[in-house]
Order: C-alpha cells, then structure tokens, then sequence
C-alpha cells in the first residue's frame, strides 16, 4: 500500500433485513439523489450509470468524486469504481446481522489524489482517517434515522 492509499472498512447495524435494505437502495439508485439520508455526502450529478459526489468532512474540507461501474448482485453485494479526489474502488455487502437487521460491510479501497491532500499525507493521514470514520458512522445513524421515520 502505498502513502496515498487508504484501505477502510466500515460494518454498519441496519436496522432492515438485508433483502428489504438492499431493494431500498437499489430503488435510491434510479433516483436523482441515490442517498438523500446522508448529509454529509451530496449528490451534484447523477447522468446514467455515473454519480457525481462531494463529501464534506467534519474538519471543513470537501472531495469531489465520481462513482461509476456499478455492479450489482441483488440482495447480496455492490461495487463500484471511483475517480477524481478519491480513486479506487468499493465493495458493499448485506450480510444477516441481529434478527431483522443488517451488517452492512463497506470496503472502500482509495489513493487521495487531491494535489493539497498529496503534500500534506504526511502529516495529516491521521486527520483523514479520523475524517472518514466519521463521516461513515454519520451515514450509518442518518440511514437508520431516515428508515424509522419513513416506517
């Protein structure tokens, strides 16, 4: 692994079957905003099987992405390819978890490509990781929070 690349893994507690969430997900994908649950990761663009996204960090800085080729395997598993200030790829699985819930596993494999977050990885790797971390557990409360209020 190289300084630039990050590895992270993030197992969220959904509380929907994994059969159920993944067919919410999916019908989020054919939607203009695929993920209006997550504030901190806002949908600029979404043109066929491309998704245009900026994720804010709690420490004020913001990446721009793309997601693209997307694989699906129905009620089991999501990938896809990033570019732009995140290059890489992820894999999301929908794994049973506690009875009615699901362990939401989201492997997401990248190199920080920004020129600002490239001369100061050195220093700042720690504040990145921190960054990530917590923007993943804001999307999973938010997703819980957003399926109980739609019931």
């Amino acid at each position: 692994m190289s300084a630039r690349s990050y590895e992270f893994r993030s197992v969220w507690d959904v509380a929907e079957p994994p059969d159920l969430l993944w067919h919410t997900l999916e019908q989020f994908l054919e939607q203009d905003d695929p993920l209006p649950w997550w504030d901190a990761v806002r949908v600029t663009a979404h043109h066929g099987e491309e998704i245009d996204l900026v994720a804010r960090s709690v420490f004020g800085y913001r990446l721009r992405f793309t997601v693209y080729d997307l694989e699906l395997e129905p009620t089991s598993a999501m990938r896809f390819r990033s570019r732009g200030d995140l290059e890489g790829s992820a894999a999301l699985s929908f794994e049973p978890g506690r009875p009615g819930r699901t362990d939401l596993t989201i492997d997401w494999h990248v190199n920080a490509t920004a020129p600002w977050m490239r001369r100061s990885e050195r220093v700042l790797r720690p504040v990145f990781v921190l960054a990530h971390d917590r923007v993943m557990k804001s999307g999973e409360r938010r997703l819980n929070r957003w399926l109980q209020q739609r019931g």
